[in-house]
């Protein structure tokens, strides 16, 4: 008598582990449980900027406040320090301005206006974390590629800065090596502490023709590094819009390396 063979049934797949950051969650996001998952807080974007540098979250979750006028410079930043996961917007009291231009320029995956009840943010969350599966979201394919391939394989030393110049949001590892500063140091400073009073005017003129031309302007300038030393070098720079905001790249190439002017 044959004996039938009962195949035999893979092994249950258990979920994924998550790392989660969350940023400035309201009160009421702390009653769920989340321990099956690696869960950590930020209390503001300047927090969550050494996070996600230190953590390497899989997915961010970030509550708008008043003020939350500078997503787009942080999310830079993530994405250079290598960042490839989910980025899910809340904004319970419709504090941000062009919200759409946040998800249609892959700044942000997914964006949801309006109060956070405990079963609307569990909903969202679970929908968004699909069991057994790594996230691959549309920003990590395309946003970070660009970036990745822009920093990683350019020749020359790239910054990205903020439109007024006050903030470096991103600088490639030719940056950190052109400066003798690490991309720590430089995210606190400003282009103007990169040139001597010369420089500087020359390059502010630069910019300004390259936003009232819509291309890229060139130049000759003397890059100060932290040693001291000056490096006359060429650059190029040009504005890059990201979501709602322009940023201010800038390309430098030495022409002479390390020789004290």
């Amino acid at each position: 008598m044959e004996t039938s063979v009962v195949p035999d049934r893979p092994p249950q797949e258990r979920p994924l582990r998550h790392r989660i950051l969350m940023v400035h969650p309201p009160a009421v996001v702390s009653q769920i449980d989340l321990s099956s998952h690696e869960l950590s807080l930020a209390s503001d974007l300047d927090a969550a900027d050494e996070a996600v540098a230190s953590e390497r979250p899989d997915m961010v979750v970030l509550f708008a406040a008043e003020g939350s006028t500078e997503i787009e410079q942080h999310v830079m930043t993530w994405l250079v320090e290598g960042f490839k996961g989910k980025l899910i917007l809340f904004d319970p009291h419709e504090v941000i301005p062009d919200p759409t231009d946040l998800v249609s320029g892959q700044v942000v995956d997914d964006f949801f206006p309006g109060p956070v009840s405990i079963h609307r943010f569990t909903t969202i969350l679970q929908n968004k974390m699909l069991q057994g599966t790594r996230f691959a979201a549309p920003r990590a394919m395309t946003t970070y590629d660009l970036f990745r391939n822009l920093f990683d394989r350019g020749l020359s030393a790239i910054f990205f800065f903020t439109d007024d110049l006050d903030r470096c949001v991103a600088a490639n590892l030719k940056a950190e090596d052109l400066t003798g500063y690490t991309f720590a140091e430089l995210k606190r400073m400003k282009l103007e502490s990169l040139c001597d009073a010369e420089s500087w005017e020359r390059t502010l003129r630069a910019i300004r023709r390259a936003k009232h031309r819509y291309f890229d302007a060139k130049g000759v300038f003397e890059i100060l590094d932290k040693s001291g030393g000056r490096k006359r070098s060429e650059f190029s720079c040009g504005y890059f819009p990201f979501g709602r905001r322009q940023f201010v790249k800038i390309e430098v190439q030495t022409l002479q390396r390390g020789a004290a002017v």
